[in-house]
């Protein structure tokens, strides 16, 4: 049986990287850190404990929520990794999904590929299901059961029925809730891989995917509320092998662009796979975009030189994350680490000419603003930053302190 204690071990094996730049108490020393952690175990393991209270944030498209105290993000903290282990819950493998899906489109066969979303993913989750599955099965202890009633009764959820979008333990819930429905899909005859990463759902068959779709549905393979957003489900069909009349087909999945023919055949040879081009989605080139303005609006309003530079550095490189401090554990974020399959560089390109165009324009309103308030020496100095050799030498910039990363990422806005 696992050890389903508020110990400090327990809890500083939780320690994830951004908790230096969410909470203070974490980082400045060793000392520091146990004592902080030393405090949470004895808050949790106090008698009356109970989850005190959340924020909401209203975005453009979804509420996100967030907890106040350290000491309930920690509860539920052990209490996710505790579901995890019994469960053996994980999530999706994003790179290994982007690789299988590569290797798939080289085939030299017919196939269709079959992208489906599925609809207000967490608020369709019906949690009273998944807390019931937890009692019966009987595995979590009862302090925890409580625990997560508790959270779930908070008045925050009147009227909320589903799992809180920003809360961690939300999306391994999601996963156990979703486990029957991947098998199924799995099984499916002539559907030869299935992938889902969150609400995002791929699969390749060699059915008609009109089928397909049919079973999925008609069959009640998806748990109630669930549904399916039928205006996102795309469909792409490779059968053309005469050679006339070859289409482009493209579609986006899990960050990247993915540009393949609608032919079986071959390129150049019957010997060379096909040739698909894998580059960044559209709505992530997007966002890097937007992330450049915000940081030249931020600088025109605190001439803070170095800080821009940092953003700057921080977009076109790659930074170190330590997942758990505790046993020392590091992985890499940023450009190359976020999209290692591009095979593509012309968006490298074009992203860092945006950048120079930026830095040196003299039209519009902006343009003028911006070229005023740089020195030549400064124009230089962010004219050597460039997406392409930071993703093509995987660039690491180590000394990203979490509370520089957090002053660095405030002016963006969710962008």
């Amino acid at each position: 049986m696992l050890n389903q204690s508020y110990s400090i071990s327990d809890l500083l094996r939780l320690i994830t990287f951004d908790d230096y730049k969410k909470y203070d108490g974490f980082g400045e020393s060793r000392e520091i850190t146990l004592e902080t952690i030393t405090g949470i175990s004895n808050v949790i393991n106090a008698d009356g404990y109970q989850i005190s209270s959340i924020t909401k944030i209203i975005n453009a498209e979804n509420e996100i929520f967030s907890l106040i105290n350290v000491e309930d993000d920690f509860a539920l903290r052990k209490i996710n990794d505790t579901i995890k282990r019994f469960y053996k819950v994980k999530q999706a493998d994003r790179n290994l999904i982007v690789n299988q899906i590569i290797v798939l489109l080289q085939e030299a066969i017919p196939m269709s590929i079959i992208k489906l979303d599925l609809k207000q993913f967490y608020e369709s989750i019906d949690r009273n299901w998944i807390l019931n599955k937890l009692k019966d099965d009987a595995l979590l202890s009862v302090n925890a059961i409580n625990i997560l009633e508790q959270f779930f009764n908070l008045p925050d959820f009147n009227g909320f029925t589903g799992l809180p979008r920003g809360i961690g333990i939300s999306a391994t819930l999601s996963e156990l809730y979703l486990r029957d429905f991947d098998r199924k899909v799995n099984r499916l005859d002539n559907v030869y891989f299935y992938a889902r990463y969150v609400d995002d759902i791929i699969l390749f068959t060699t059915e008609s995917p009109k089928l397909v779709i049919e079973k999925i549905k008609q069959n009640g393979l998806l748990r109630q509320p669930l549904t399916f957003n039928d205006k996102k489900t795309k469909i792409f069909e490779v059968d053309n092998d005469t050679g006339v009349n070859i289409k482009e087909l493209k579609f986006e999945y899990l960050g990247y662009k993915f540009v393949f023919t609608d032919s079986c055949k071959k390129s150049k040879s019957e010997f060379k796979d096909k040739e698909i081009v894998v580059t960044i989605a559209s709505k992530k080139v997007k966002k890097y975009k937007t992330r450049i303005v915000f940081s030249f609006l931020d600088f025109l309003k605190n001439n803070d030189f170095e800080l821009l530079e940092d953003r700057i550095k921080f977009l076109t490189g790659n930074y170190p994350i330590k997942r758990n401090p505790s046993e020392g554990t590091i992985l890499y974020a940023g450009l190359y680490y976020n999209y290692p399959f591009i095979n593509d560089e012309n968006i490298l390109i074009e992203l860092t000419t945006f950048l120079r165009k930026l830095i040196n324009s003299k039209n519009k309103n902006l343009g003028v603003k911006i070229n005023a308030a740089f020195s030549s020496d400064q124009k230089e100095q962010l004219s050597k930053y460039s997406f392409l050799s930071g993703w093509k030498n995987r660039k690491v910039n180590s000394d990203f302190r979490p509370e520089r990363v957090k002053q660095i990422k405030q002016c963006w806005h969710n962008g």
